[in-house]
């Protein structure tokens, strides 16, 4: 039997008065596949004005009991806590204890000294150039969840490299070390644990009662849902177990986050303290982006979203402010894959009449034989990743090119312009992503490389990164490329 359990509050809606939809029956439309005993589902929240008109939940938060997802259900908060720990920053900024032009190394000095200074706010938003703790740890050859990691496991492996990824501010590229370093400084300069700080200063006095932070994931939490992914036909738990706070691990309710959101409203923290959670950031050449510090500050159909999204484990959240509407919206789900962000904008476009018509590209008839001109491989200037144009298969590129009105080409959904020669060969390409940023590729071949097993054992040999205090032993084996570490993991190449 399908069943939705929920609490539908504050004065009744007229959907007839608001020219909206009625927000109880879009909810349930909107999450009518998650509607289920036999599946993890979401609860969502949405308030107009601070004053909450619905709160629901839909499908199981614990499949082994049988226990009903509700508003009063906990999850995990995936990166939507960076705007928590970004907000315990400022609040350290306005207490005059930080600066975010401080260097990083003032707090941390176990760092590096990079060739340009490290600053607070480069953390904030994603502009320092640091390698993300997850994908070293998995170099490493311990992944997130094949063991439990530690904030001090995930400081000794940033402070070990020795370089950036890119000269600090010079780009924009998402990295969960930041925030994992702010939480270090915020304890520093606080003299007290992150998660006592965030009580103190965040959670008791803005009333969030069912929040707080996953430090220790042997704890138990009465009425967290477990988090699952599919597995067949069915379900698997799919739990973050690791002691990592601050990037994410925050645990919470939409009703807290609706709570959250009208703080942020009504700036109930210190107008300083908000405003600089949604100032957006500027890269070195002044081009501002859409990343904030912890929010991301974009639009919608013409709507000013102020958003982050989040997923860790089988987790998948999203939480947005949409000031021009007074509208606030809180998913959260416990099933992975679970398009969080889509069930959003659909409560937007169900709510709020007259949004402007999402742009549709204006694409025109493209000539195979021009496709086939312009196939090949080309890879990044900035991160050497390949992109393989027009030769089938999966990854980058995968998406034939189609040609827009004006010249260039879509792909997928970034916009791409291809360089030629005098005769018409390709020299590169440059992409357009949604976030204003342009990324150049160079032509390399016009046909992936297919080396013999001959040319492979020129690779052949040991390979250790003191970085990663890690060894990888590279040999042929039937034809192949493969990498193994600790003897036991083995990759193809």
């Amino acid at each position: 039997m399908k069943r939705a359990l929920f609490v539908l509050l504050a004065m009744p809606w007229t959907a007839a008065a608001q020219g909206a939809t009625d927000p109880a029956a879009a909810a349930d439309r909107i999450f009518a596949q998650w509607n289920s005993p036999q599946s993890p589902g979401c609860a969502v929240g949405v308030a107009r004005d601070g004053t909450t008109i619905l709160a629901r939940g839909y499908g199981m938060a614990n499949l082994e009991t049988g226990t009903p997802i509700t508003p009063a259900t906990i999850f995990e908060s995936g990166s939507v806590a960076k705007q928590f720990t970004a907000a315990a920053t400022m609040l350290l900024v306005a207490d005059g204890k930080l600066n975010l032009d401080d260097p990083v190394r003032k707090y941390i000095p176990e760092l590096p000294e990079y060739p340009q200074v490290l600053r607070v706010r480069h953390l904030l938003s994603h502009t320092s150039g640091l390698r993300e703790w997850s994908s070293l740890v998995s170099v490493a050859g311990w992944p997130r969840g094949s063991r439990v990691h530690t904030q001090d496991d995930l400081l000794e492996v940033v402070v070990a490299q020795r370089s950036l990824n890119y000269p600090v501010g010079q780009y924009y590229s998402y990295t969960n070390s930041g925030f994992a370093l702010l939480v270090t400084i915020i304890e520093r300069v606080s003299g007290m644990p992150f998660t006592r700080f965030t009580a103190e200063r965040i959670f008791t006095p803005l009333g969030l009662k069912q929040t707080g932070w996953r430090s220790d994931f042997t704890t138990i939490v009465p009425g967290r849902a477990q988090a699952y992914s599919r597995s067949g036909d069915g379900w698997r738990l799919e739990m973050p177990f690791e002691n990592v706070v601050g990037p994410g691990g925050m645990l919470t309710t939409v009703g807290d986050w609706l709570v959250w959101n009208d703080a942020l409203d009504h700036k109930t923290l210190g107008v300083g303290v908000v405003d600089s959670l949604e100032r957006q950031a500027v890269l070195n050449s002044g081009r501002r982006i859409p990343y904030a510090r912890g929010l991301i500050v974009s639009s919608y159909r013409g709507l000013r979203e102020i958003a982050h999204s989040g997923s860790t484990g089988g987790y998948s959240t999203y939480l947005a402010r949409y000031p021009g509407e007074r509208l606030s919206i809180a998913v959260l789900c416990n099933a992975a894959g679970a398009a969080a962000t889509a069930f959003t904008r659909q409560l937007v476009d169900a709510l709020v009449p007259g949004l402007a018509a999402a742009p549709r590209p204006d694409t025109v008839a493209t000539d195979p034989g021009e496709i086939a001109r312009l196939a090949g491989v080309y890879r990044s200037t900035r991160t050497h990743e390949p992109m393989r144009v027009g030769l089938g298969g999966a990854g980058r590129g995968a998406a034939p090119p189609r040609r827009l009105q004006e010249g260039d080409y879509l792909m997928g959904n970034t916009r791409v312009r291809f360089e030629l020669a005098m005769n018409g060969a390709p020299l590169g390409l440059r992409t357009f992503p949604n976030d204003g940023d342009t990324v150049a590729f160079v032509f390399v071949s016009r046909e992936p490389w297919a080396p013999t097993p001959q040319d492979l054992a020129a690779f052949a040999g040991r390979y250790r990164s003191d970085e990663v205090s890690a060894t990888y032993v590279a040999s042929v084996e039937e034809g192949r490329l493969v990498l193994a570490l600790r003897t036991a993991v083995k990759r193809d190449l």
